[in-house]
């Protein structure tokens, strides 16, 4: 039998240290070289400990390393026939540029494996007792380029409520590491609402917001479009429901403390929307 491939096994460590599997564990001790990327999401202190407790060599690559270089340094250590591990947060495809890492391996001649973990989503629907059977598309809220403000989140939140399906909106991260905030995405919103005119940003509008997922010192809380509350440290997520079952409102009510006149006025815009029936 001829020598295997080295091999480049993407590793999920999920949200916080008591996410990471026994696979994950066992490929961070065995593999020659460990590099972590942290630009896509970002990790509690405790996770970045507990991978640097296993592994003192581990090599950090930027948004540079990884997409504007193609992982060169990933592929030179394969390329001397060294297995490597590349580690990211969450579930590692869900980001593109992880995908990108992949193919690019593959087409050089390298095995690869990818090593699942809990994500941000999966998380996230769980902790909120919302059905992954209403999710819609997701969407990424992001500070303007060049001076334009995309308006793909604010189209994308329209056509989710149209159709009663749930919308969860990531928040972009800034060059240096800099996550965006609840309170600046809802500002973005608003200034998409003025471009848009579709009415959909106002005061009967139910947003969830989200800070920490997974973190032992996670927070969630049910409020308003016009009422954002503090979260403190990010990673922030919103959450704006579409139509609720009667589980997921009692869910929202009970567990997450919401007020459920919020819930029920949240419900008959969102009723009225998906019926043609709810004029700006």
């Amino acid at each position: 039998m001829g020598k295997k491939n080295p091999t480049l096994y993407l590793v999920g460590l999920g949200l916080s240290p008591g996410n990471l599997t026994i696979d994950a564990l066992n490929i961070i001790r065995s593999v020659d070289k460990v590099f972590m990327e942290t630009y896509t999401s970002k990790a509690p202190g405790e996770l970045i400990k507990q991978i640097m407790g296993i592994r003192h060599d581990v090599v950090f690559l930027s948004r540079e390393d990884l997409e504007d270089r193609s992982g060169n340094a990933i592929m030179s250590e394969l390329s001397k026939g060294r297995n490597a591990a590349l580690l990211v947060i969450g579930d590692p495809m869900m980001a593109t540029a992880h995908a990108a890492i992949l193919v690019i391996a593959k087409r050089l001649g390298f095995e690869v494996k990818v090593i699942n973990s809990v994500s941000i989503v999966c998380a996230i629907l769980s902790q909120l007792g919302l059905s992954p059977y209403k999710l819609g598309p997701i969407a990424t809220i992001t500070y303007p380029r060049m001076g334009i403000l995309s308006m793909r989140a604010y189209e994308l939140l329209n056509d989710n409520l149209r159709r009663g399906l749930h919308t969860i909106l990531l928040l972009d991260i800034k060059d240096g590491n800099e996550f965006m905030s609840a309170g600046e995405a809802i500002d973005l919103l608003r200034k998409m609402e003025e471009n848009g005119k579709l009415g959909i940003i106002n005061n009967d509008l139910l947003v969830i917001y989200a800070a920490r997922i997974g973190w032992e010192n996670q927070s969630i809380v049910v409020s308003t479009i016009s009422n954002v509350p503090s979260l403190g440290e990010t990673p922030h997520t919103i959450i704006i429901p579409g139509l609720l079952n009667p589980v997921e409102i009692d869910y929202l009510t009970y567990v997450l403390n919401a007020d459920k006149d919020l819930v029920l006025k949240h419900q008959r815009w969102v009723n009225k929307l998906m019926n043609g029936n709810w004029q700006k």
